[in-house]
């Protein structure tokens, strides 16, 4: 509460400050006078190109460098036997024959149907409905009253609420 007192105290000095302003009165805008231009210099002109071919410069000579000689060769290594690859001798059965099991087709069963015949059938007579019997309503004995902890809302479930407490700090 004292927060909102403040701030409404400052609006009302920051609107008093600026109530005495006018409108759209502003100051004419000033333009700045140009800059005097820079006085021309004089350029040499430039040299008109020469229309005359110069061969390219001739190659360096190739630089000579020395190879010291080879190493001697090393003394010969007898050769060493390498195992020859295993190879796959595995040979999988061969699958079982498929069997061919002959089920013979179940024989027609004979069907005899009598010939239609045309006759024409009226509906049956509308029997009027009995007369309802006033049924006395149950008696439904009071049930207590009982508080509810968890409410069953109306789609039959029952949901779980977090109960939050709340503490205060009296001084």
């Amino acid at each position: 509460m004292k927060l909102l007192a403040v701030v409404l105290a400052v609006l009302a000095v920051a609107h008093a400050d600026v109530s005495h302003l006018s409108g759209y009165n502003y100051a004419p805008v000033s333009i700045p006078a140009p800059a005097p231009a820079p006085a021309p210099v004089k350029v040499a002109p430039a040299p008109v190109p020469v229309s005359s071919y110069l061969p390219p410069a001739p190659a360096p000579a190739p630089i000579q460098i020395e190879v010291p000689a080879p190493a001697p060769a090393p003394a010969p290594v007898a050769p060493v036997k390498v195992a020859p690859a295993p190879v796959n001798q595995y040979i999988p059965p061969a699958p079982p024959a498929p069997v061919q099991i002959e089920i013979p087709a179940p024989a027609p069963v004979p069907v005899s149907l009598p010939a239609p015949v045309n006759q024409y059938i009226p509906p049956a007579p509308v029997q009027a409905a009995p007369a309802p019997v006033a049924a006395p309503a149950p008696v439904l004995a009071p049930q207590p009253v009982l508080e509810e902890i968890e409410p069953i809302a109306n789609d039959g479930y029952r949901y779980k609420t977090v109960r939050r407490r709340v503490i205060r700090r009296r001084y």
